[in-house]
């Protein structure tokens, strides 16, 4: 069992190595093998093919981090059912500075998958990953949106182009900073400033 659990453990090394360096696409079952001093048919023991070796890798790492939005979803709307009916909408919107630690603190302590994930990832199960967040968070806002103005009883004319496009913005903010910022506390810094800037007057720039 020890013995199992020592293979494996070389087997997911070698093959975070052989993917950082070549990608998903180009990175070879039998380099990460031989670089792990066993069988290619110890790997298949352990790993069905190379998108479940990846998948070994990064899989809970992005597991996590889109459990850590689904739980700020529906932390929206727990203060979307709670408020009182007359709440301005611009009151449900707050800084964002617990969610932007939160999710740099996850994406830092996992920074090798992160790095995978965003520029090595072309070819796996992973590579629309910015894209499959952005539309988890563009339905989402659209969601609170509408929640907001079931509450309120005004009906919000929300631009979905301007909603996709302050999105992207700080999705795509999350994503450079990753990959240039290795330094935890400078990136969240840096995001916390996108957040203030995104969030400022929200419902003027998504609403028409």
């Amino acid at each position: 069992m020890a013995h199992d659990k020592e293979t494996r453990e070389k087997l997911i090394e070698s093959a975070k190595a052989e993917f950082m360096e070549k990608g998903y696409n180009k990175a070879s079952l039998r380099t990460i093998c031989a670089n792990a001093g066993v069988t290619t048919g110890a790997l298949y023991f352990f790993f069905e093919d190379k998108a479940d070796l990846f998948r070994a890798i990064v899989g809970k790492p992005v597991d996590g981090l889109f459990s850590i939005m689904q739980s700020h979803f529906d932390e929206d709307e727990d203060v979307v059912a709670s408020a009182a009916p007359d709440t301005d909408p611009d009151e449900y919107i707050d800084d964002h500075s617990e969610i932007a630690q939160i999710l740099i603190h996850h994406i830092y302590k996992n920074y090798d998958a992160a790095i995978l994930v965003l520029t090595k990832s072309q070819g796996s199960e992973y590579e629309n990953i910015v894209d499959r967040i952005v539309e988890i968070t563009e339905n989402k806002s659209i969601e609170m949106m509408d929640k907001i103005s079931e509450k309120t009883g005004k009906k919000q004319k929300l631009n979905k182009y301007m909603l996709h496009l302050v999105i992207h913005i700080v999705v795509d903010s999350f994503v450079q900073l990753v990959i240039h910022e290795k330094d935890e506390k400078k990136a969240l810094k840096s995001i916390k400033k996108v957040f203030r800037m995104t969030m400022h007057n929200w419902t003027d720039t998504v609403l028409d």
